[in-house]
């Protein structure tokens, strides 16, 4: 959704905003493409001013924020909390690593698992990266009154929890759909 989409629905009064999101009448009105498109701009956004102030990425940031908060947290743990598949979370881990942000260390409870920290750079940069996003965060939810901020902070948990019990039912679902018998383009050539 572009900024003329956004605006454009921002000065539609013909359909109450709920009713919009509850019964979309099209593309631009349906949930996930409002999330996905605000998502994907603030993350650019966000991305921008993270490399300018600190000089780390968005995924470098949120590796660095996981081992700032959990120190000692292995691979795979790291990967799940970041959202990222194994190899990607690996490789921004050894990109830390050669910058001197990140360091290996041992659990006690494990020593044969790699767990990661942050080194004392890397938490100078954690820190900076955290204050540049906490303001970016402050500035993007600068346009929500108090009482929107909250009712958005309480539909964020709600659906939330509801996409949460329609994966779960999702993945019940058979894998695959088997295709159909006939060549697409010979549809349109049945009475």
């Amino acid at each position: 959704m572009n900024g003329s989409e956004v605006g454009e629905q921002a000065r539609e009064p013909a359909r109450d905003a709920g009713q919009t999101l509850q019964h979309p009448a099209r593309l631009a009105d349906f949930l996930n493409y409002r999330l996905y498109h605000l998502t994907r701009v603030a993350l650019q956004a966000s991305g921008h001013h993270l490399r300018a102030a600190a000089g780390v990425s968005r995924r470098e940031w949120r590796m660095l924020a996981f081992l700032g908060e959990q120190p000692g947290t292995r691979l795979t743990e790291l990967a799940q909390s970041a959202g990222l598949d194994k190899v990607l979370a690996s490789r921004a881990v050894h990109a830390l690593m050669a910058r001197g942000l990140v360091q290996r260390a041992t659990r006690e409870q494990d020593r044969r698992a790699a767990a990661f920290v942050l080194s004392d750079e890397g938490e100078v940069v954690y820190q900076l990266a955290f204050a540049q996003a906490q303001a970016f965060n402050a500035r993007l939810a600068a346009c929500l009154d108090a009482e929107e901020a909250r009712v958005l902070a309480r539909c964020l948990s709600r659906l939330h929890v509801q996409a949460e019990a329609l994966l779960a039912e999702a993945q019940a679902l058979p894998s695959s759909v088997p295709a159909p018998t006939q060549p697409a383009q010979d549809w349109w050539r049945q009475p």
